[in-house]
């Protein structure tokens, strides 16, 4: 490990609770014990893929005990995914070809997963109707990621955080500079960006319109500042937390568990809380921001 280095996305003044990130204190502990070695981020991100994979294959058996093996792996999934950020930041390496390499890998395995449920929901319920539920679940748990990806990635920027990110993702003069003498990386990077927008793009720019309606009470009182300091407070940070891939994965881990009699039901369950459970709560907050927002507006400076 290098000197000064840390495994954290945020400086220790800037953390919050994060709902979504219980792995981490086990991802830096194994992080640490890689930081030494020949393992890079990208290396655990491509084996946590196949992990990922592996689990949603398990699913789509729909036998409960490789469906708990699924659950399993996709908890071991969820801790590596937090190792290879953690690791690259230890070793002084983050980059935004890993950024993009590891959201790009968590639709695919979010894809699969769902998939692989539709099959096994689909042995008791009628295909179509288990293909629309799983779709549902895919699309809006990709735009709640969306959310929390959102307000998590400004605060940092707004904290001296982590700086792979931003809000609006494409190629930016820095990263034409830092990849200048590595011509081929840069292609890499323009190709995953290319991909990156193509999946979460349309995601972005919902989540930062309805922000913006969100805050929009306060900017046209002329109060920027506050409706900036609404948007970075500890407890919202919590509250959009919920809707990380982290708690979804847990979820669905004690949905499965639960499910030894009815395996199909605690798996349709699951589904129908990141599908309208998940989107309810998004929208609960959004309404609770604006709510913020009108009554901040209303009041004497």
């Amino acid at each position: 490990m290098q000197d000064g280095a840390t495994a954290e996305k945020v400086p220790r003044s800037a953390r919050f609770i994060d709902l979504s990130d219980y792995a981490r204190p086990l991802a830096a502990w194994l992080a640490r014990r890689l930081s030494d070695t020949r393992v890079r981020a990208p290396h655990v991100t491509l084996l946590w893929l196949l992990i990922g994979l592996g689990g949603a294959y398990c699913y789509a058996l729909g036998d409960y005990t490789f469906a708990v093996l699924g659950a399993a792996a996709m908890q071991v999934k969820n801790v590596l995914d937090a190792v290879d950020g953690s690791l690259a930041r230890l070793q002084k390496r983050p980059s935004r070809i890993g950024r993009f390499l590891d959201s790009i890998c968590d639709s695919i395995v979010a894809f699969a997963l769902c998939a692989a449920l539709a099959v096994a929901i689909s042995r008791d319920r009628p295909a179509a109707y288990a293909a629309a539920l799983a779709s549902a679940a895919l699309i809006f748990g990709l735009l709640q990621g969306s959310v929390f990806n959102y307000y998590y990635v400004r605060f940092r920027e707004r904290r001296g955080g982590d700086t792979t990110s931003h809000v609006k993702e494409q190629l930016t003069p820095e990263d034409r500079a830092r990849y200048a003498d590595r011509p081929a990386a840069l292609v890499v990077l323009r190709v995953l960006i290319g991909a990156y927008n193509s999946i979460y793009g349309w995601q972005d720019v919902l989540v930062q319109r309805i922000d913006r309606w969100a805050a929009a009470p306060l900017r046209r009182s002329g109060r920027v500042d506050d409706a900036a300091a609404l948007r970075d407070d500890g407890r919202l940070l919590t509250a959009v937390s919920a809707l990380g891939p982290g708690l979804l994965i847990l979820i669905l881990d004690v949905n499965t568990v639960a499910g030894a009699r009815h395996l199909v039901l605690a798996l349709e369950l699951f589904l129908w809380t990141v599908a309208l459970g998940g989107t309810l709560y998004a929208l609960s907050i959004f309404l609770r921001l604006r709510k913020t927002a009108t009554r901040l507006a209303g009041q004497q400076e």
